[in-house]
């Protein structure tokens, strides 16, 4: 069951110009898809509220109750409320009295197995501006977080929380229910990863706003299931008996390498089955062949650094989609042999962790770093790591790094970035082709850096965690991209720089190792970071 409202025509505020289309359009996608689906449009208090009735009513014990809304909304005092096309809000006290609390949407659904909640309402709130100073209540811009407790909740908004969202230009759809329409009829997609790979897209086409989700749910939850005996998603194994020829080849190809002392018969077994399943000791043996690579701080308080070999890579994603969540911008695939150019890089030094807030006081404390020191949010500094700062943030950083240790210190390139992160790997994760909570950050706040286990180069927290700056500009594609490791700064829109890496509020395909986005230099957020590179002699 499926509710949907749109709400434009505001009486006493100014009007939106496209909830009403895009509750037309999202109305039609889910009834598409199989949802029965009540559509309201501009409602009014009284619509709202018995709307809502109706709905607790009708999505009783049902697999699946969705709201949609689409208008103004607003948040006051940490709560969320929904606006009625009639509400006239003349001070903070009214709020509770005219318009629909999240908490009561949420309360007519209790009753459904699984519950979601899309919201594409985070904007200025146009009615505290006459409250006044002395209002009794605190509104900010765009709407607050909320905890997905009790099991089978999603909800997700068009913005991160206290940011606004895009209403998009009249006589069309919002930035963010256009992409939520090209994504939410895909068949057999987890709906956590299909609203990531909406919010790859909105933030690719905003260059800045970041859709947010918060959920408590186990298990797969699909808006558009397979048919009946279709066939699985390229990129989720095919359930069924696994073909015996085949497994009885990896395992013979396994038992003839297994005790090797040759790094590369392991390399090559990892790479011919990288959902094998000897994987998991395939990846003991080869990291206990490899010797440590060298780590080192240059001071106390500065980043330990790990050495990154030297080497070649094949840099993006493959064009055939194999992977969740794939965008064009990771490609042409650079590739080690063919007609496309290669990316051979020499060795370098790359933080093991991202910086911490520790080291980021360090700067502060020694004069560097223009004095600012980042909101850590309320979930603590030290070994958390920095969070709210923005690209030349990152390189007030590195400068004073440098200029304190005489090394020379700087943002690993896009390519060296990449690189380190797979270790070798040409699976999505260094993990191999999925990834869970227990091997990453992506499913709530920042931890403290070194939580989860390193990858085979020893890096930290490179899938998850906080959004990486890199040190090049923004292109929407590798087509003229160096081809030694270089940042690619010549060309490009440099007023925006490249992030890797994915974050604790990211999904998994925004984790991948191919996976990048961008934001403005001056950019700040509680999800992104950064970690440092160090040129060798």
């Amino acid at each position: 069951m499926a509710l949907v409202v749109g709400n434009s025509a505001y009486e006493r505020t100014s009007p939106l110009a496209n909830p009403v289309n895009d509750a037309e359009a999202v109305g039609a996608a889910l009834t598409r898809i199989g949802f029965d689906v009540t559509v309201k449009m501009d409602a009014d208090e009284d619509k709202m509220g018995d709307a809502l009735g109706e709905f607790e009513e009708v999505s009783a014990d049902v697999d699946v109750a969705l709201l949609f809304y689409a208008g103004h909304g607003m948040e006051m005092n940490g709560a969320n409320y929904l606006i009625p096309v009639d509400a006239r809000l003349a001070s903070a006290a009214a709020v509770p009295r005219e318009t629909i609390p999240l908490d009561s949407v949420l309360a007519s659904m209790a009753n459904a197995r699984t519950r979601i909640v899309i919201l594409d309402a985070c904007r200025n709130n146009p009615f505290a501006r006459g409250w006044g100073p002395t209002r009794a209540g605190r509104s900010t811009g765009g709407l607050a977080p909320v905890a997905a407790s009790g099991g089978g909740l999603l909800v997700a908004y068009a913005a991160a929380p206290g940011e606004v969202a895009d209403d998009g230009d009249a006589g069309g759809n919002s930035p963010y229910t256009t992409a939520l329409l090209e994504h939410l009829e895909r068949p057999g997609v987890d709906v956590r990863v299909m609203l990531g790979d909406v919010g790859a897209a909105v933030m690719a086409d905003t260059g800045g706003q970041q859709p947010f989700v918060s959920y408590s749910m186990s298990g797969e939850h699909h808006l558009n299931p397979l048919p009946s005996g279709s066939a699985d998603p390229p990129t989720v194994a095919a359930g069924g008996s696994p073909d015996s020829a085949l497994v009885e080849q990896e395992t013979a190809y396994w038992r003839s390498v297994e005790n090797s002392a040759n790094p590369e018969d392991l390399e090559e077994y990892l790479k011919r089955w990288p959902d094998g399943a000897f994987v998991r000791p395939a990846r003991t043996r080869l990291a206990a062949l490899r010797p440590d690579p060298p780590r080192f701080r240059n001071c106390d308080g500065c980043p330990e650094m790990v050495v990154i070999p030297a080497g070649a890579f094949r840099m993006g994603s493959p064009a055939s989609a194999s992977e969740e969540g794939r965008h064009d911008d990771e490609g042409p695939q650079h590739r080690v042999e063919g007609p496309q150019h290669r990316v051979e890089l020499r060795s370098f030094a790359l933080g093991v962790t991202e910086v911490t807030f520790d080291e980021w006081d360090a700067c502060v404390r020694g004069g560097g770093c223009d004095g600012y020191r980042p909101d850590d949010e309320g979930w603590g500094r030290g070994a958390r790591p920095v969070i709210n700062v923005s690209w030349e943030d990152a390189q007030a950083y590195v400068s004073w790094l440098s200029g304190s240790t005489g090394a020379a210190y700087r943002l690993p390139s896009e390519s060296e970035w990449e690189y380190a992160a797979r270790a070798g790997t040409e699976t999505p994760f260094h993990t191999g082709a999925t990834i869970s909570t227990d091997q990453a950050n992506y499913s709530g706040r920042t931890t403290p850096v070194g939580t989860f286990a390193p990858n085979a180069f020893g890096l930290h927290d490179v899938h998850g965690s906080v959004w990486e700056w890199v040190e090049d500009c923004w292109h929407d594609s590798y087509r003229g991209a160096p081809r030694d490791g270089a940042a690619w700064t010549s060309s490009g829109d440099c007023g925006r720089r490249v992030l890797r890496g994915g974050s604790w509020n990211a999904y998994p395909g925004n984790l991948r190792s191919a996976a990048r986005y961008m934001h403005p230099t001056e950019h700040r957020n509680y999800h992104v970071g950064f970690r440092v590179a160090r040129t060798l002699d």
